[in-house]
């Protein structure tokens, strides 16, 4: 009887030390939450205005929840969970490019969820890779309805809404500690080379080139698309049913315009050429140099006027010619060996 009453002991003491650590932890991410608070809090008012932020401009609008211009301290927390938001569907902007994903609910899981095995694999996503490796957190390759509405574990921050590209201050092609808005292990977790910084190969988990969009969003393989596999607004649906059968072919889906004057046209020929040769040659740089697929974000897509004179007369031709041929041009380079 006494050895029972020992077993006993043992095993109380065994799961209040196991409950001692457990709420340990979450007063450690409050701590970790105040100091990171405090630090950019330089005027002590209990708001984080854009001046006091460390970070971008585009960065300071995805943690600004409510849209105020400021962040409160609930908005800067670690492990902090936005109200989960469907929102408008996002225009389509072009066929080689990432989307990224911010219908981060349940809805948003079932739409995703084609075979109804209660997980979202990565052919069921077509979207940005960065955003599906960083919800992954058992890196398992898919999903689960957890990981997809936040995760398990509220300390757990993988900051998913934030791109690379707003991240990344400094434009160095590297998200440091200082530039990362999530926990720290989630950070470790996606430094795989361990070295503190981390790449866009790292945030997509891969340095191959994204799928095919085409064969991505065609998730009945007809090689058409209807309206209820399109994950953007119905206006660039129609826009791109050139035919009005409700299918979008890949031949519609990669145009790029139509009905322009000869002098627009020749405006976007001579953009499509140069940004063409200019994104062989940066795609052909980034495979070479391991950084990963960097296409979005990218200054020479922001400006889109290189090699632009002005007797061409047509800079928005021009510039939508350059980004349609850079797009084109840097896929074509990434993926020579």
């Amino acid at each position: 009887m006494r050895r029972n009453v020992r077993i006993c002991t043992v095993a109380l003491s065994c799961g209040l030390a196991a409950a001692s650590l457990q709420a340990q932890a979450p007063k450690e991410v409050n701590r970790e939450a105040n100091m990171r608070f405090a630090q950019m809090d330089a005027n002590r008012d209990d708001v984080i205005s854009r001046a006091e932020w460390k970070g971008s401009a585009q960065s300071f609008r995805v943690h600004d929840w409510d849209n105020d211009g400021v962040l409160s301290r609930e908005e800067v927390r670690v492990g902090a969970r936005r109200v989960a938001r469907g929102g408008d569907p996002t225009p389509f902007e072009g066929w080689d490019r990432e989307y990224d994903y911010t219908n981060w609910t349940e809805a948003g899981f079932e739409r995703l969820d084609l075979n109804r095995d209660s997980r979202i694999s990565r052919e069921e996503f077509p979207f940005a890779r960065a955003g599906f490796n960083r919800a992954d957190h058992n890196r398992d390759g898919a999903l689960s309805r957890a990981e997809f509405l936040g995760g398990e574990d509220p300390a757990e921050d993988d900051d998913r809404d934030d791109s690379f590209w707003n991240l990344d201050h400094n434009h160095d092609n590297r998200v440091d500690r200082v530039e990362w808005h999530g926990s720290r292990a989630r950070f470790d977790a996606l430094d795989t080379n361990n070295n503190g910084v981390l790449t866009p190969a790292e945030f997509a988990g891969s340095d191959d080139a994204p799928p095919d969009l085409f064969n991505s969003v065609d998730t009945n393989r007809d090689n058409a698309i209807v309206w209820t596999e399109w994950h953007w607004d119905k206006a660039s649906f129609d826009a791109r049913d050139v035919n009005r059968d409700g299918r979008i072919t890949r031949e519609e889906l990669n145009r790029t315009g139509g009905g322009a004057t000869a002098a627009q046209n020749t405006a976007h020929k001579a953009g499509y050429n140069r940004g063409l040769t200019d994104g062989r040659t940066a795609g052909q740089q980034d495979r070479t140099r391991g950084w990963g697929w960097t296409l979005d974000g990218r200054e020479e897509l922001e400006r889109a006027d290189a090699g632009y004179e002005n007797r061409i007369n047509g800079l928005v031709e021009y510039q939508t010619g350059y980004r349609d041929g850079f797009r084109q041009g840097y896929r074509e380079g990434y993926e020579r060996r």
